[in-house]
Order: C-alpha cells, then structure tokens, then sequence
C-alpha cells in the first residue's frame, strides 16, 4: 500500500494539519518540524503531486551549492572546485544564491533540501542557523568562505584574521602610519571577521584608526569608487588604503585614474584578494593577500563526499587556509611629506 501524508504526519512527529502545510508551501511553520516532514517524505518514499517528479528514488546522486553571488568570481571558481570533485564521482550539483539576503538563503536552504539533495555545501549570510540546524540532522552541510563556528558543521575557508594582519603589518612596515581602511558589509560574515581584523591589527602595530580614516565599500566595485573619492577629498588624506575585496579595490584603482592619482607615489593601495580574476589588465599590479577558492571548493567536496561515505570523524572539521601576501606595484614606502 501507497505511503499516506496521515503516514509522514505519524513518522515525522506532527500533525497532519503541519504536514499538509509544509509540503503544499503553506503558512508558516517552524524550520526544525519542515525538515521532520519532508525527512519522513523521504524515508517513506511519499509522493505528493507537487513534487512527485522529484521523488522518484531514495539516492539523487544531486549536492546542492548554495552560493552569496554566483557572479562573483571567487565564488564561480569555488563552485569549480566543487564541480571538479562530484563530477568524478557521478553527482550532478543544483546551484543557487542568496544575493546575500538572509530571507532569500532560508527560502532556498527549504527549495534545496526539498528536492532531496544528499548534501549542501552553503557560503552562509550567517543569519540562517536555525535553517541549517535542522538540516544536518538529516544530511551534511559544509560551510565554505564564512565560517560561523557556532555551528556544529564542517568549515572550509581563508584564515581572514590573518590576511588582513598581512596587509596592515606591510603598510606598516612601509611607514604608512595615516591609513584609510575600505570595510565591507558590516552585515556579511565575512565581513565582520575582516573588520576585526583589521581593527585588531591596527591596535596590535599602535597605529591610530579614527572614523574618519574608515568607510563601508559594502565589498561592491562602486563602493571602492565612493571610498577613494571620499578619502582623496580629506583635507589630510591617508597616505595608503587598505580595500577588504578586490570588488572594492578595483573601483579604488579606477577612480585614482580618474583623478590622476599616482599609485604607490601618491597614495598606496593594497587589497585583500587578488584582481586576476576580471581585472588582469589593469595597472599598476596590486598587492595583495591570496585567496583559496579553488582548494576551498575541492576540500568542501571532499568532506560532504567523506559525511556521505561515513569515512569522516565524529567530530567537525575547521579548515583555514593560510593567505600569502603577494607585494606588486601598488604599494610602496611613505612619502614624508605626505605624512602627517
């Protein structure tokens, strides 16, 4: 006899009012008790007609990979690294994005799961923990660029802290002493962990970092283009900036030319992430921190692969990869006059 919705409703715990409301997308129910309903959809191979095509067997041989911007391209070649390995393996991937919108990363953490992906690899808003919660009690998640380490998942990403210390202790060591700091989405993971950092590493070098010599690029190409005009028209513009993603340094770099701003000679300019990916013609060179998008991708593979095969330890895994720093054209000593 067929599977009933009164026989997911007894399986997963709930009533059979939340079990028809979960799986026909109606009202609104908590994150922990979907994953229960549609776990049981799963387990009893129930077929509503709304989803009947997607159920066809236990094993999808699908990993979902759900990404803040899939034009981005850090995270297009992290989502390579991720293809490299499923593919060889015979997973299809379904990708999609959160546009770095906490609603938006809910709603397709739900879409995702309920098309019985056997795993998620998720670059979070960090605003969704109690949607990913509920999930790795039913398959694997691995978290890829944004660490948020009060979740029990594995994580797979740049050691950000570390980066941002790399460029603060170069301009320091050039002699730079009046900094302006581009910052990113305050609102981001990501960016808020390369605050810190850059915070941190200024205080631990005794170098000053007062409001004015901060602004809020929001990681964005036209964010680095307002930053650059905002710190050139100080009456006492720093003599370096230090941009947290290469989005930002590329607007930086576009509106010194604009201005005729000589880089390193006028004011020197370094990046956390390198320009190669959209922007490899332009100059001067860049200093910068590396990135590891492409290791990322295949680490965060090879850990939902291990989850699935039950090869992996009980407890989670926390990768960080070490960023380089990588000096070029862009940065150079202080110009004591220049100097306040």
């Amino acid at each position: 006899m067929k599977p009933t919705l009164k026989d997911v409703a007894k399986m997963a715990g709930v009533s059979l009012g939340t079990a028809s409301k979960v799986i026909n997308n109606e009202g609104n129910v908590k994150p922990d008790l979907q994953m229960k309903v549609w776990d049981a959809v799963k387990r009893l191979n129930y077929h509503p007609n709304a989803v009947a095509r997607s159920l066809k067997s236990a094993n999808t041989h699908t990993l979902a990979v759900l990404l803040a911007d899939i034009t981005n391209p850090f995270q297009m070649t992290l989502a390579k690294g991720i293809e490299e390995v499923m593919y060889q393996h015979g997973y299809q991937l379904l990708i999609s994005s959160t546009k770095e919108n906490s609603e938006i990363e809910k709603k397709n953490l739900k879409m995702l799961y309920e098309k019985r992906v056997e795993g998620l690899i998720v670059c979070t808003t960090g605003k969704a923990n109690d949607e990913i919660r509920a999930i790795i009690n039913h398959i694997p998640v691995v978290l890829v660029d944004r660490p948020v380490v009060s979740l029990p998942v594995d994580i797979v990403a740049d050691n950000n802290l570390y980066g941002m210390e790399l460029l603060v202790r170069h301009l320091h060591e050039l002699g730079h002493r009046r900094i302006g700091v581009v910052h990113g989405d305050p609102n981001t993971v990501h960016g808020q962990i390369r605050h810190e950092g850059v915070v941190k590493a200024f205080s631990d070098y005794g170098i000053a970092l007062p409001p004015e010599l901060q602004y809020t690029g929001l990681f964005t190409y036209e964010g680095g283009i307002s930053a650059a005009h905002y710190f050139l028209d100080l009456k006492d513009p720093p003599t370096a900036l230090l941009s947290a993603n290469n989005n930002m340094t590329a607007g930086i770099l576009k509106a010194c030319r604009n201005r005729n701003v000589r880089i390193p000679f006028d004011i020197s300019v370094v990046s956390f992430g390198e320009l190669e990916y959209n922007w490899n013609l332009i100059t001067p060179s860049v200093t910068s921190v590396s990135q590891s998008p492409l290791t990322i991708g295949r680490k965060a593979a090879e850990l939902v692969l291990k989850r699935l095969n039950q090869e992996a330890d009980e407890g989670v895994s926390h990768i960080l990869y070490t960023p380089e720093l990588k000096v070029r054209e862009s940065s150079g000593y202080v110009n004591a006059s220049n100097e306040s």
